[in-house]
């Protein structure tokens, strides 16, 4: 993984001993990483593990079965739920749009109090455009949209918002090879220019190893391989 600066190093983003279950069916024990600001991994594991019940525990949609996570050294309970999962983006592989416009569901983030500025609309513009998406796209009602193209309007709505952690599950699933590329390209840009972390969940073997600094595989960590280690 790549080096960062002292100052960097402050938002470290800690995973310790964390557990995953639902409806009380215990999925993941005792998975654990740190990232540095700018770097990312990549999780791997069988379909129905437990990958996007870990991302939404992290991020605090769900709760957790046991374990902590930090950034910086603080709690979602000491930095307070609004900030946290604005400092810790969850991004779906079926990414949920309001109805209207791709502009209005890109601004909507900063009509909130927890928003951290105004509402980049040039940069915004301008990611649309490198993802495939030109400008004109910006008053598209987003009831049109496909699967692929949504993936692309939520990840610039989550990039605008400044996390401080980015947690894409499956991020590229409906886009062909030419579009991927460009995702990856611009989480890339991202995490080398602010300092953005990413926390990736994908299936294909070649994202994992070019696009990410390190990978967890998640079959070590099932319950069932867990309790008898």
């Amino acid at each position: 993984m790549q080096a960062v600066s002292p100052s960097r190093a402050a938002r470290d983003f800690e995973v310790a001993r964390v557990g995953v279950a639902v409806r009380s069916r215990p999925l993941l024990g005792d998975v654990s990483f740190r990232l540095r600001p700018g770097e990312r991994i990549a999780l791997s594991g069988p379909s129905g593990c437990g990958k996007t019940s870990l991302l939404r525990g992290l991020a605090g949609l769900d709760d957790l079965a046991r374990g902590t996570v930090t950034l910086g050294g603080q709690s979602p309970h000491q930095l307070g739920w609004p900030c946290w999962r604005r400092q810790v983006t969850y991004l779906s592989q079926e990414p949920v749009l309001l109805g209207g416009s791709i502009r209005d569901n890109l601004a909507r983030p900063f009509r909130y109090r927890t928003a951290a500025g105004p509402f980049p609309e040039d940069t915004a513009a301008a990611w649309l455009e490198r993802l495939g998406l030109g400008s004109h796209w910006s008053e598209e009602d987003t009831t049109h949209l496909s699967v692929g193209e949504r993936q692309r309007v939520a990840l610039v709505r989550a990039l605008a918002v400044m996390p401080a952690v980015l947690l894409l599950d499956e991020p590229t699933s409906a886009l062909d090879d030419s579009a991927r590329h460009a995702v990856e390209e611009l989480v890339r840009e991202r995490c080398d220019h602010d300092g953005l972390a990413a926390v990736v969940v994908t299936h294909l073997e070649s994202q994992a190893l070019a696009w990410c600094d390190a990978r967890l595989d998640l079959r070590e960590h099932v319950a069932g391989a867990v309790e008898h280690a």
